[in-house]
């Protein structure tokens, strides 16, 4: 984005049509360079190359990967208030600021848009939210779950008409946090009712048709699955650790909805660690080409990356807000969070 101010004719190539809907091809299709980043703070906003780890040699060079973003400030008090992200699609971030206003930004053009407020108040009752697309209407949507009355109210934003709905739905069962997006769907990892000891599940809410859908099976229905994210385009689980050992099993479903293609991509045990890391839990930010894992050491305030092969580790980067916003990887493309099109760039 820095080029369009080379010269008027880069800036008119540049916000062309043509040319950001073959950008935003083009890297659907990975035709061109990786431009992925990860977002891990907020406060302040920013980022770390994500092509940048497979060749860190220690966390000196990690901070040549970051990136300090410019955050919209709509209203000068947002600066000090607490913003959590609720959720990414096609370069779009969604982030709410104190749980009650709701952003959509786009870290690579640096455009926004502040989202009306709800129709039913969410500070304080947020109970469940997420952020996705549906291609069926070719529309961004955001979901927010409140509890009010010991009701769940659904709301709904789209963002072609810029407006909240609200949906009456009554399986929404014990969902709380944000959710992932995949395959159309946003999904949370739930408890099923009633609780047969430690049994969990997938719950799907489809955007397109907005509805929940059946239960997602896990890899295992008596293993307490603690958390739940999406890499490499697939459903991703972790399981608890198991005795003294501290035995966890990352697990990813290569083929959406069926139970039997759960496969174990690593398992580590925590008295095999080095002695400063036989603290942390492996919840995976992500997973390099080569096996490697990032993720968050929350004792020590540092992205750690993991080879499981080599047992080593190396921290990466110092965080700021001990990630209380959430972490996630996002891809840099022209789309707008105004009109979610690449046209109007």
């Amino acid at each position: 984005m820095r080029f369009r101010c080379v010269s008027k004719s880069w800036n008119a190539l540049i916000s062309d049509p043509y040319f950001t809907k073959k950008h935003f091809r083009y890297a659907e299709m990975g035709i061109t360079e990786n431009s992925s980043r990860l977002l891990y703070s907020m406060d302040p906003p920013q980022s770390l190359d994500h092509e940048a780890l497979k060749d860190l040699k220690d966390h000196r060079n990690g901070y040549f990967a970051n990136r300090e973003l410019d955050l919209p400030v709509m209203i000068p008090e947002y600066s000090n208030r607490y913003k959590s992200i609720v959720g990414c699609c096609n370069g779009l971030i969604c982030f709410s600021v104190q749980g009650d206003d709701f952003i959509l930004w786009n870290p690579c053009t640096r455009y926004s848009k502040m989202l009306p407020r709800t129709p039913l108040p969410v500070f304080n009752r947020q109970v469940f939210c997420g952020f996705g697309y549906d291609s069926a209407t070719d529309d961004y949507k955001v979901i927010v779950g409140t509890k009010m009355d010991e009701e769940i109210k659904f709301q709904v934003f789209t963002l072609k008409t810029s407006s909240w709905k609200v949906l009456r739905i009554s399986n929404a069962l014990n969902i709380s946090g944000p959710g992932f997006f995949l395959n159309g769907a946003l999904h949370w990892l739930v408890r099923v009712e009633p609780n047969p000891g430690n049994s969990r599940a997938i719950l799907s809410f489809d955007l397109a048709e907005e509805e929940f859908h059946e239960m997602i099976p896990l890899p295992y229905d008596d293993v307490d699955f603690e958390g739940m994210t999406i890499l490499r385009n697939c459903l991703c689980v972790v399981d608890s650790f198991i005795g003294r050992d501290g035995v966890s099993t990352i697990w990813l479903m290569k083929e959406y909805g069926v139970k039997q293609s759960w496969t174990q991509v690593i398992r580590c045990s925590r008295k095999d660690f080095p002695k400063e890391y036989r603290h942390v839990f492996v919840k995976p930010i992500c997973i390099l080409e080569k096996g490697e894992l990032l993720f968050h050491d929350w004792r020590a305030g540092f992205l750690v990356l993991y080879d499981p092969k080599e047992n080593t580790f190396k921290n990466v980067t110092k965080t700021h807000d001990r990630l209380r916003c959430g972490t996630l990887v996002y891809r840099e493309t022209l789309v707008s969070p105004v009109t979610g099109s690449v046209v109007d760039i």
